[in-house]
């Protein structure tokens, strides 16, 4: 038995099954732990990429052990084997017993596939039900489950368990080193990144997500309104209802307000009621809103607003005295009323 997990491995192909396909299996023996790949040709170009993405899972090991076949004898295994790191043992020729873990478990697995062909199931998926149960049960050799001794941790399955991790003193140090790197990270975004002034109910642009080309608005000329805000999430729909909820980061939108947002008009006043011009003390009516002036225009006045007859002075005497040379009053451009001083 190796001294540690994942030193010395096993690998051997199985099949070809009938759909012309073979089952790549390496095996650790120290733990017993499987790990199995399907591939569509027995040669060096489709080994060798496996093999490496499992050692960069699982690491570099000392040992592969293999049988005599075509890709095993290859060139270019030897080369990648010789630049990895890990030593190629070849065993026996005609004597697979030298292999005996890769050669025992190709037979339950094999099992397996059958049943799932008998089944009529897809039998490149319902293995994986297999290797789950057993990766999690225990060994008869070992007593440990693969995956507990690879690992060094229970695998969680669908039974009842009770926590059995205890922390140690790595535990410990990449817990606090991982909480001053979140803080100092927390510390770097709130410098970095402006308050954020969104609310419920403001009406706000959300960014836009599909340019169609380079002169596209960043924004959305359409304006949303915030319905729901839960940190940085901010759910957002659209003022006319037609569209669903949209949920984005707080980043996403920007605050406008109520009366910048597209679509938004001016109060109106209803036909028939009266709007007052306050100047200087005096109140002009005027009976009908449409007749209301723009701010380049000039308002029309009623006609009972205006004298017919000549204006008169008092005096502190109580004596009055028509005033000569008054002139009517008119509206200026800017819709001010102006009544030119009486002359004496």
């Amino acid at each position: 038995m190796p001294s540690g997990p994942w030193k010395n491995l096993s690998a051997d192909f199985c099949g070809p099954l009938p759909t012309g396909e073979y089952l790549f299996v390496v095996i650790d023996e120290y733990s017993r732990f499987p790990v199995v790949e399907i591939v569509k040709s027995t040669s060096a170009n489709e080994t060798i990429p496996i093999v490496d993405k499992l050692i960069s899972i699982f690491g570099l090991p000392k040992v592969i052990k293999t049988d005599n076949g075509s890709p095993f004898n290859s060139h270019a295994f030897k080369e990648f084997a010789e630049n990895t790191g890990f030593h190629h043992r070849r065993i026996t020729p005609r004597w697979p017993k030298t292999n005996s873990q890769a050669e025992s478990f190709n037979k339950p697995m094999m099992k397996a596939v059958l049943a799932a062909r008998i089944e009529r199931r897809n039998w490149q998926q319902e293995p994986f039900k297999f290797f789950r149960q057993y990766r999690g049960t225990p060994h008869p050799s070992t007593g440990f489950a693969p995956f507990s001794l690879l690992f060094n941790r229970e695998t969680r399955t669908k039974l009842p368990q009770v926590p059995t991790y205890k922390p140690n003193a790595v535990d410990e140090c990449a817990r606090q080193n991982d909480e001053v790197a979140k803080r100092k990270m927390k510390q770097n975004a709130t410098f970095n990144n402006s308050p954020n002034d969104i609310h419920c109910g403001d009406v706000v642009l959300m960014k836009n997500e599909q340019k169609n080309n380079k002169l596209a608005p960043n924004l959305d000329p359409k304006p949303y309104n915030v319905v729901a805000k839960k940190g940085g999430m901010v759910t957002v729909s659209s003022t006319s209802g037609m569209e669903k909820n949209v949920t984005r980061n707080t980043s996403c939108f920007k605050r406008i307000p109520n009366t910048l947002a597209p679509g938004s008009v001016e109060p109106e006043v209803a036909e028939g009621e009266e709007l007052i011009l306050e100047r200087k003390d005096e109140q002009v009516p005027i009976s009908d809103s449409k007749s209301m002036p723009m701010q380049n225009a000039a308002p029309t006045l009623a006609p009972e607003t205006i004298p017919k007859s000549k204006p008169t002075v008092q005096f502190s005497d109580k004596r009055t005295t028509p005033a000569s040379n008054v002139t009517e009053p008119y509206i200026t451009r800017s819709g001010r009323i102006v009544r030119k001083p009486a002359v004496f």
